[in-house]
């Protein structure tokens, strides 16, 4: 495991509201010369600036879901958040899934960042796991607060970095969604699961309220 100095760690303003999207962000595929952390970072910078910008709420709100749609794969954590649910499921519901998965956590992700704030994130550690699997750890600080982040990020096979968890507290992100998808599955199936989130994601696409 490789730890960074203290010399190394930089400090990026992001919001707490802004958790989520912090898995989000962290996910834009970056050249895979660069560490999983320098990833991490540009990625980060990358949707602040975007939120920075003298644009329209609609039009950053817009840039900012296509990035995420670029860079963050969503069907490989649709699998892992449906575990041996993925296995029973169609074609057809697969697809369905993984659309309105990515739909949620988009739309999860902008009601939090659009709120910004300036608390900052240090990025305190890295380890490698192997060529291919990586974790990159954070740290987001406040006055009165440090939330530790982790991200689990794999390269694919375009030799970029993306990720397929985080782990915010010690809560893993996917498990914590397997967990609740799974008693819907058990107790309505997966289109039973597959309306409840196009309910959700009717909802959280709804202006936020100010």
């Amino acid at each position: 495991m490789r730890f960074l100095t203290t010399s190394d760690r930089m400090r990026t303003n992001l919001p707490v509201r802004a958790v989520i999207a912090l898995l989000l962000t962290a996910l834009m595929g970056v050249a895979a010369a660069q560490a999983p952390t320098d990833t991490v970072r540009a990625t980060v910078e990358a949707v602040l600036f975007e939120l920075k910008t003298d644009a329209s709420e609609e039009a950053r709100k817009r840039r900012v879901k296509q990035i995420i749609s670029e860079h963050f794969d969503f069907r490989a954590m649709s699998s892992r958040v449906l575990a041996t649910n993925w296995k029973k499921a169609t074609k057809r519901q697969r697809s369905r899934f993984t659309v309105l998965f990515k739909e949620l956590l988009s739309n999860t992700y902008w009601l939090k960042i659009s709120g910004y704030e300036n608390e900052s994130v240090e990025y305190v550690g890295e380890s490698m796991r192997s060529e291919k699997l990586a974790t990159v750890k954070t740290m987001i600080v406040t006055e009165s607060v440090q939330i530790p982040v982790d991200y689990k990020l794999f390269r694919r096979d375009d030799d970029r970095w993306y990720a397929y968890d985080v782990v915010i507290e010690q809560v893993s992100l996917v498990r914590n969604y397997r967990g609740s998808f799974q008693q819907i599955v058990r107790d309505v199936g997966i289109d039973g699961l597959i309306g409840q989130l196009e309910t959700k994601v009717a909802r959280s696409s709804l202006p936020a309220q100010k």
